[in-house]
């Protein structure tokens, strides 16, 4: 094996670990909870999945006025219609990186 292929290696079971952990947060494995922002951003940042708003069939309302609560940074929004919850979207999109690798 060259110096290539074993750096391939290396990614390849970094991107699989990733993805296995990815599926277990979303399906809250264990003590894992999609509620808590410490895993996915370290508490720097909120996290939303991107297909939370942008799934198929969902319609995303803006509440206005945001509650005093809410970081100024972040749109306060109800989200509703959606065809398949965003969670299993993330699990199937982690289980084809998973696959293709």
């Amino acid at each position: 094996m060259n110096e290539r292929d074993s750096k391939y290696a290396v990614w390849l079971v970094l991107w699989v670990t990733w993805n296995v952990f990815v599926i277990c947060f979303y399906l809250e494995a264990g003590d894992l909870s999609k509620e808590t922002d410490l895993i996915l951003t370290f508490n720097i940042s909120m996290h939303r999945s991107w297909w939370m708003e942008n799934g198929p069939g969902c319609t995303v309302t803006s509440v206005t006025p945001a509650p005093d609560w809410a970081p100024e940074d972040h749109r306060y929004i109800t989200v509703s219609g959606c065809f398949l919850e965003y969670q299993y979207i993330e699990v199937a999109h982690s289980s084809l990186q998973i696959f293709l690798a």
